[in-house]
């Protein structure tokens, strides 16, 4: 690839992480709730996501995964209902200043393991390798292999910044909003509308 390909292929890839989503609801639910740390915990467990979604593209699951209709539909309803349970829980949850407790007994690791598993049942992340990645691959220039991990390891990286950078901004509006009860309440129902809205966009997607 040449440079001017390496330069469009990162402005698409920051432009998806900045495209809201299903992750991004995820990770932004998290920081405001408890803080830039689980959010960053949440974008960990969603990049290691993509590591297996790398090797899903190279080994073809991809392919198989959208020529078989039957398998993608399986994964789309399972990750629309995680993302109206996710929806669910975030408005039952209680008020975030006065959960300290709760907040103490929580393990980063939890907040990895949410992510990963909901970019895991993310359709959209197997379309997103599967359409965007061919488009920069020339079989004439060097192993397919070599140049699909090269612009998987790419996405990751780009994505990984990216998403890190919203949650380190959004932690200051978190912080703001930590004594605010009545802002609290209108962050989750926003958050979980969001939620709900792209979950709905999960199910009828084409």
């Amino acid at each position: 690839m040449t440079s001017n390909d390496w330069i469009v292929y990162m402005v698409f890839v920051v432009g998806f992480a900045l495209t809201p989503g299903p992750n991004m609801m995820l990770y932004l639910t998290h920081t405001f709730e408890y803080g830039r740390k689980a959010g960053w915990a949440t974008v960990a467990g969603i990049s290691s996501a993509f590591l297996f979604h790398i090797t899903a593209t190279v080994l073809g699951l991809s392919a198989l995964l959208l020529s078989v209709p039957e398998a993608l539909q399986i994964l789309r309803y399972i990750g629309v209902a995680y993302l109206l349970f996710l929806a669910w829980k975030n408005l039952k949850t209680v008020k975030w200043n006065t959960a300290q407790e709760e907040k103490e007994s929580l393990s980063y690791w939890q907040f990895y393991w949410k992510g990963l598993l909901g970019n895991l049942l993310n359709p959209g992340t197997v379309l997103l390798y599967f359409s965007l990645i061919p488009q920069f691959l020339h079989p004439d220039q060097q192993h397919i292999i070599k140049q699909n991990l090269a612009l998987c390891g790419m996405q990751v990286l780009g994505s990984t910044v990216t998403n890190t950078t919203i949650v380190f901004v959004a932690g200051f509006a978190a912080d703001a909003l930590m004594m605010n009860g009545k802002y609290q309440r209108n962050i989750r129902i926003a958050m979980s509308l969001l939620i709900v809205v792209f979950a709905l966009k999960m199910l009828f997607w084409r």
